[in-house]
């Protein structure tokens, strides 16, 4: 059931939680570890970055129309990073009340940063659903949590912030502070009442946050409780896969599904690098241990605009580079030495749009920029799949 916006707004946090128990449905995916899953059908989709490059609801629909003319399956929508929270929050004090409308654009004024509304996201969903696109939220954190906090400093003051940071950065919570955890599951409810029954998956996030060797089994700790209260609420988790260390895979909960962008965080130190890989979880390692993976890869699939460079022929490369040279076993950036040779049991995959350096660029090219290479993916899962 979806409820209009001016309904939203009259409802407090404890209505939001009845709501979400009894709208969503119930059902659940489970894997036991070490059980290797082979996936009936392949996923496949974009990722598409909302709060470094904003989007207002005509593009993202016409996003959503180049996904439905490939036949893809998902739109993963990034609305939640340092730079902006980019969807209406009540929990963040995020109105449309307290906004100032621009240009058809929803300014919050003390971020200066534009955000879609209740209203806005509701047509988004009913679009989607028409389009047979599945919206994925992803709600990102430990890590990447400025704006958030930068909202909630506004709302409930410094001291409130504070208490809920993490010791080693100021853009990450405390993944061991109940309050930090009470905070990020009242906002992941606030999401999931949002998205309705348009998603079955959530994201919760999990990438270039701090840990070490040692600490790792809190982030496990954290993931399996965020996984176990979305589990409740009929929703599959998914979760990047650089925080997943090889020794902590057996106390992860096997429902989770991994997002694969990159085995060592495309870290040009090459001590860095060669850390990275020694203590973290390989793509082999996920599968190995009973977990569903896709398939992210950052080298063939993400797709960074760039207004100093020339959009078209980084379209017409990239492209080409998925076409001759990538295939869904391909996991580790260009390196085929490890890749996984029976890609039935690789979930799917999905093309990235990152926004940090698109500036001036028009959206419109954007889309046309984007269109083949979510063709040329969709393409080779498909004569993957009838090669089985």
């Amino acid at each position: 059931m979806l409820l209009s916006h001016k309904l939203r707004n009259s409802f407090n946090l404890l209505q939001i939680f009845f709501l979400f128990a009894i709208n969503l449905p119930m059902s659940s995916i489970s894997a036991q570890a070490n059980e290797i899953i082979i996936p009936s059908e392949k996923e496949s989709g974009l990722v598409l970055d909302i709060s470094r490059h904003f989007y207002p609801v005509d593009s993202i629909k016409k996003f959503i129309d180049i996904l439905h003319q490939s036949k893809a399956t998902f739109l993963h929508l990034h609305f939640s990073d340092d730079q902006n929270y980019a969807i209406e929050s009540n929990i963040l004090g995020q109105t449309t009340e307290t906004a100032v409308k621009k240009d058809g654009f929803f300014i919050n004024p003390i971020t200066n940063k534009p955000f879609l509304t209740y209203s806005q996201l509701d047509e988004l969903i009913h679009y989607a659903k028409e389009k047979g696109i599945e919206l994925v939220p992803e709600l990102d954190s430990p890590g990447h949590m400025q704006a958030i906090l930068t909202l909630l400093e506004h709302k409930n003051g410094k001291d409130y912030v504070q208490s809920l940071k993490s010791k080693h950065a100021n853009n990450e919570i405390d993944i061991t502070n109940p309050e930090s955890i009470h905070f990020i599951k009242s906002l992941i409810t606030e999401v999931c009442w949002i998205f309705g029954d348009s998603s079955h998956h959530f994201h919760i996030g999990g990438d270039e946050f701090g840990y070490d060797d040692e600490d790792s089994h809190e982030f496990i700790t954290y993931v399996n409780n965020l996984s176990s209260f979305l589990t409740e609420k009929g929703l599959i988790t998914r979760l990047w896969n650089d925080g997943l260390i090889k020794k902590d895979l057996p106390a992860l909960n096997h429902s989770v599904e991994i997002t694969y962008w990159s085995y060592d965080g495309d870290t040009q130190d090459v001590n860095d690098a060669r850390y990275r890989r020694e203590i973290r979880a390989s793509m082999p390692d996920l599968i190995n241990n009973g977990f569903q993976v896709l398939n992210y890869n950052s080298y063939y699939l993400y797709f960074v605009p760039n207004h100093k460079l020339n959009l078209v022929e980084n379209s017409q490369f990239a492209t080409q580079n998925i076409k001759q040279n990538w295939k869904l076993g391909i996991w580790d950036g260009k390196n085929t030495q490890n890749s996984i040779q029976d890609s039935r049991l690789i979930l799917g995959a999905a093309v990235s749009v990152w926004g940090e350096n698109i500036g001036s660029t028009k959206e419109e090219h954007i889309q046309e920029a984007t269109s083949p290479l979510i063709k040329a993916m969709k393409d080779k899962l498909s004569k993957e799949t009838q090669n089985y």
